[in-house]
């Protein structure tokens, strides 16, 4: 085998403690030099055990019987405490990537970034260019927490990743991936990991059944201690009563089985080139009589349990016992030591960076006594050396060519030299050659900081275009009737409405506000699936400078008026407005093109009788529901006219007329161009000229 770098995977779960100690060896395989398999006297979310205490036992346990001196140690985090949101990238260069996925992540995670440690991997299927990044976080309290275990018992972690990621970092170097798409569980305790799995990427969800789930059941059917009815699980394959303890166990199946449906509907729905052939199960609890039978009848697919893993092979002396019976649980513990060899597809790290650089600083402390003896010693050599290396100076002042140091370069261009013309010039070159070599060594450091400073003033400089892209929305909204506009309060608002007809109202409500970034708003991909109502062919588009590639946002806003001009009024009051409020020069962007999109009458949304999408309301005396008189129209019976209609929760009128639509604009972060800005006032001016 071959020798280098080893590590250890460490893997503290709810039952046991599983750690592998590996190193790379020949012909791809790993190469297994030591395990430990420590199994909790309690299970850790029994109601009356100490957690804390079975886990610092288990490390201790674990540290008497294995020295990791030297030897890196990489840990797992249960997938319950960690999210993962995955999202495919719009065609961008490879070197903006990152600052994509930061936007994604801000959008993604639902905490506030400085609560939360964070990382992505990118997935990328062999000759396709669609990029899916995964975003993987754990909040800061709850991994400091986790990590507070390790902290007591002496271990520094060199890495933290979620459990179901080291599950697929095994998986796939081991070879039980299929060349399809993979269902793989790991039952645990409380929860079950579940990942669906390719070559060439991953999806996760943890779903909150697990052993303990058929071992509560066990309690309630006999009525037994949480202990003995775990010990009666453990046994149920060997047991005389191993049917009647599957057909007490069969509802949590269900349940089981009803999740992961619901899970793999969902997969496949997002998915649609998906061929999931198989299931592997990991976790002993997969070793429950039946499961695996009646997870692969309600499946439909092949449910296999691995016996050994085919490329892990034990080193000289390595006692494989433990791990043959626990192959089951070894899973994430494998994942993890292949990360700290890096040969891991997912190599994700949730180790907070403070505690990364304190783990670093404490390993170079016993370098700097040496390095401080080493610096005394060298600083004697110096102050020795400094008369025969000022003498050798002196004596090669006169060398052509000769520039010894910065000082020497500036005392030669200020005060000038001695020597024959010739040596002079020589001289003076190689100052000026030195002074210069200076300068450029000076104004490329911190070239790369300068950059990044630049680019956080600039990020903190926009935050508030948000507020001035919301002023041109609000701005470019039609102005209400006198009456309404004034009216305060419900009751006023409807007295006011009973002055105006409904679908006389130049009214714009907005419903919905989207909005999400791109590289570049010229991309077909990106804005060539929206088509115009309004009749617009080339919807007034700035044209962009050959090989400009614009940035921006890509909004979307879901409107509903109830004018009974709709199309019309919405292009004239609102359209048109939008686009004039939005080409303002000097604001730091401007809105591009804009579509109207999906335009419908409210009415035709409805599901039909005992459907609507609006809770109904008697009608009030006087309302506009069937006229003034509160009556259905003709021909129609009022209890069916009651059960179709929408109602305006605030006037209680019949809202079926009103016009629903969405409205599409790009946002490009830029000035408004010179030349869009004459050719509007160009437009502008021919337009007076005409109506003149």
């Amino acid at each position: 085998m071959a020798s280098g770098l080893t590590v250890w995977g460490l893997d503290v779960g709810k039952c046991a403690l599983k750690a592998l100690k590996l190193r790379a060896g020949a012909e791809g395989k790993l190469e297994l030099l030591a395990m430990d398999f420590i199994e909790h006297e309690q299970i850790l979310s029994q109601p009356d055990a100490d957690s804390e205490a079975l886990i610092a036992t288990a490390l201790e346990t674990f540290l008497s019987r294995n020295d990791i001196t030297d030897t890196p140690v990489v840990v797992g985090v249960p997938g319950q405490h960690t999210l993962a949101r995955f999202s495919k990238l719009p065609p961008v260069e490879t070197k903006k990537i990152a600052e994509i996925v930061r936007y994604e992540a801000e959008q993604q995670i639902p905490f506030d970034m400085d609560e939360v440690i964070w990382d992505y991997q990118t997935f990328q299927e062999e000759d396709t260019p669609d990029i899916e990044v995964g975003i993987f976080a754990m909040k800061r309290d709850l991994i400091r927490d986790y990590l507070l275990y390790y902290e007591h018992a002496g271990i520094e972690p060199a890495a933290v990743q979620s459990a179901p990621l080291a599950l697929y970092n095994c998986i796939h170097f081991d070879g039980l991936l299929s060349g399809k798409t993979t269902v793989l569980l790991d039952i645990g305790a409380e929860n079950t990991d579940l990942v669906i799995a390719s070559p060439y990427g991953l999806w996760t969800r943890t779903i909150p059944l697990g052993g303990n789930s058929f071992t509560d059941t066990l309690v309630k059917s006999f009525k037994l201690s949480f202990g003995k009815a775990e010990a009666l699980k453990r046994t149920a394959a060997t047991s005389k009563y191993a049917r009647q303890i599957f057909q007490t166990m069969r509802p949590v199946f269900a349940d089981l089985v009803q999740e992961l449906q619901r899970s793999i509907g969902f997969y496949t729905s997002t998915h649609r080139d998906a061929e999931l052939d198989k299931v592997t199960g990991l976790g002993n609890a997969f070793k429950l009589p039946g499961l695996q039978k009646y997870l692969q009848q309600n499946l439909g697919m092949n449910v296999e349990r691995p016996e050994r893993f085919d490329k892990l092979v034990p080193a000289e002396g390595a006692d494989l016992s433990a791990l043959e019976d626990n192959v089951l649980s070894f899973g994430v513990a494998y994942g993890l030591g292949l990360q700290g060899l890096k040969l891991s597809t997912i190599s994700t790290n949730l180790l907070p960076p403070e505690i990364a650089r304190a783990v670093v600083w404490r390993k170079k402390r016993p370098f700097f006594g040496a390095a401080a003896a080493c610096l005394l010693l060298t600083a004697g050599v110096i102050w020795a050396r400094q008369f025969i290396d000022t003498a050798e100076l002196n004596r090669n002042e006169g060398a052509p060519g000769m520039v010894a140091s910065l000082e020497d370069a500036n005392r030669i261009i200020e005060q000038g030299v001695s020597g024959t013309p010739g040596d002079q010039a020589r001289k003076i070159l190689a100052a000026s050659k030195k002074l210069k070599n200076e300068y450029h060594e000076v104004a490329g450091q911190g070239k790369d900081e300068l950059e990044k400073i630049d680019e956080i003033l600039e990020l903190r400089d926009n935050k508030k275009i948000w507020f001035d892209i919301l002023k041109v929305v609000h701005e470019a909204l039609p102005k209400p009737h006198e009456e309404l506009a004034q009216a305060i309060g419900p009751e006023a608002y409807r007295t006011a409405a009973e002055q105006v007809a409904r679908d006389q109202r130049t009214r714009i409500y907005l419903e919905r506000f989207r909005a999400r970034f791109y590289v570049n708003l010229d991309d077909e991909q990106v804005t060539g699936k929206f088509e115009d109502l309004s009749g617009e062919t080339d919807l007034k588009e700035i044209e962009a400078d050959e090989d400009e590639e614009r940035y921006g946002f890509l909004i979307q806003l879901k409107c509903r008026t109830p004018h009974k001009d709709r199309v019309a009024f919405v292009t004239r009051e609102f359209t048109e407005k939008l686009r004039t409020q939005g080409r303002v020069p000097d604001q730091g962007f401007y809105i591009n093109r804009i579509w109207l999109t999906k335009g419908k009458p409210l009415g035709a949304t409805a599901s039909g009788p005992g459907q609507s999408k609006a809770p109904k309301r008697q009608p009030r005396r006087g309302s506009r529901r069937g006229g003034r008189t509160g009556q259905p129209p003709p021909g129609k019976p009022q209890d069916q006219q009651a059960v179709e209609d929408i109602i305006d929760p605030v006037t209680e009128e019949v809202m079926n007329e009103d016009y629903e639509f969405d409205m599409v604009f790009d946002v490009v972060l830029a000035d408004l161009p010179e030349s869009a800005l004459e050719k509007e006032t160009t437009e502008g001016e021919e337009g007076d000229e005409t109506g003149g």
